[in-house]
């Protein structure tokens, strides 16, 4: 019963973006680092995280 009302508060809070540390900055989109490093002529690090679970 008081499940419902925790499940919806969450599901109504908006998706925000996570907080990057360090002064890296990481795209989260392939073909906009793609096109990124292609103009500033700079290779592109590609990092596959999975969740176990």
């Amino acid at each position: 019963m008081l499940l419902a009302p925790l499940l919806a508060s969450l599901l109504a809070a908006p998706i925000q973006a996570p907080v990057e540390l360090g002064r890296v900055a990481w795209q989260r989109d392939f073909h906009r680092a793609q096109a990124e490093a292609h103009l500033s002529a700079k290779p592109i690090l590609l990092l596959f995280q999975e969740v176990p679970g």
